[in-house]
């Protein structure tokens, strides 16, 4: 999709738009099509359905705010993080006026209800989550003490020495919302000073255990890359005290959504899918799935700030916050 809102509006699939995390997008897809192929999928025109890698829409998620009507968006939608879909904009447009309804037909299991992640306004519809965990180079550290909290990550000793997600200045909005929100601002500065990179986590697994000059000692990443390390055995894989940050995967079906869109609802919801997101280790809300993920707290930042906040403005002063001491020298 390029980059001008009316061109990607022009562009965008009728029925739906899958912006997925790499490791769903294949197995997602696959399943579909070889639906398609079974017939199972016979009044779907196959130009109107779109699964994405969700790190290549960079561009297409500043347009987001620029939508006016809904007849210009899919039917479903898919959005990993808390993205432009949850901005004013499109809040105010869509969102606060019932436009997407909560699609899954089910109560979440113990691990989510536990924390509370089903939207309480039925608006979005969460499918899975990507939990983000440390890992530590052995090697690396020597003889310092492995964290075992996500405030372990402050300690002095690890100042340029950790690894996260991020691109061209800007780093994860839920690593920093969940850490600012649970441990204060000040946090996110302290984090700043001890992070050296923001890398592509698939970077980050070729990078961990070696002798690269890149690496670090400490990472910040995916459950499911830091399964997919190739030198997996010089690492530790820490699920910290607090919880693993709770990356959540967001469906946002309309509310009156063909018959078309309501399958595609249901065909994301639905068990197959489920047991597809746990076994790419992204846990899954839905009650009858098996999972592959330890049976450990997740740390979710709360609906308070994604529906009672100015999300945008959130994202901007957690992102300033952290630059502040990942800028600083010495």
């Amino acid at each position: 999709m390029s980059s001008g809102t009316a061109e990607v509006q022009e562009q965008l699939p009728r029925h739906l738009l899958a912006m997925l995390p790499c490791p769903l997008k294949v197995p997602l897809e696959e399943t579909f099509v070889r639906q398609q192929n079974e017939g199972l999928w016979s009044e779907l025109d196959p130009q109107e359905v779109a699964f994405e890698g969700n790190a290549n829409q960079h561009d297409f998620y500043k347009t987001v705010d620029g939508f006016e009507s809904e007849d210009e968006l899919p039917e479903a939608v898919i959005t990993p993080g808390i993205s432009s879909f949850f901005h004013q904009s499109f809040r105010t447009r869509f969102l606060d006026h019932d436009v997407f309804a909560d699609a899954a037909d089910y109560t979440p299991n113990a691990r989510f209800t536990e924390i509370g992640m089903k939207d309480p306004l039925g608006r979005v519809t969460l499918l899975c989550v990507n939990p983000l965990v440390i890992v530590a180079d052995k090697a690396r550290l020597g003889g310092l003490p492995e964290p075992r909290s996500w405030s372990d990550l402050l300690n002095p000793a690890y100042k340029k020495q950790v690894t996260m997600r991020g691109h061209k200045g800007s780093f994860c909005e839920t690593v920093l919302l969940t850490i600012g929100q649970s441990f204060g601002q000040e946090m996110l500065t302290g984090l700043g000073r001890s992070v050296r990179q923001g890398l592509h986590p698939g970077q980050m697994a070729k990078l961990a255990g070696t002798d690269s000059e890149d690496a670090t000692a400490l990472y910040v990443m995916p459950y499911f890359y830091a399964n997919n390390i190739r030198k997996k055995e010089k690492v530790s894989i820490i699920w910290p005290e607090e919880g693993a940050i709770a990356s959540p995967v967001f469906l946002l079906a309309k509310r009156q959504a063909s018959e078309s869109g309501r399958r595609l609802a249901d065909f994301f919801t639905g068990a197959e899918s489920a047991q597809l997101y746990e076994d790419a280790f992204f846990p899954s809300p839905h009650p009858s799935v098996q999972t592959s993920v330890p049976d450990r707290k997740l740390l979710w930042m709360g609906w308070d700030l994604v529906w009672n906040r100015d999300i945008q403005k959130l994202t901007d002063e957690a992102n300033a916050a952290f630059l502040r001491g990942f800028k600083q020298e010495g």
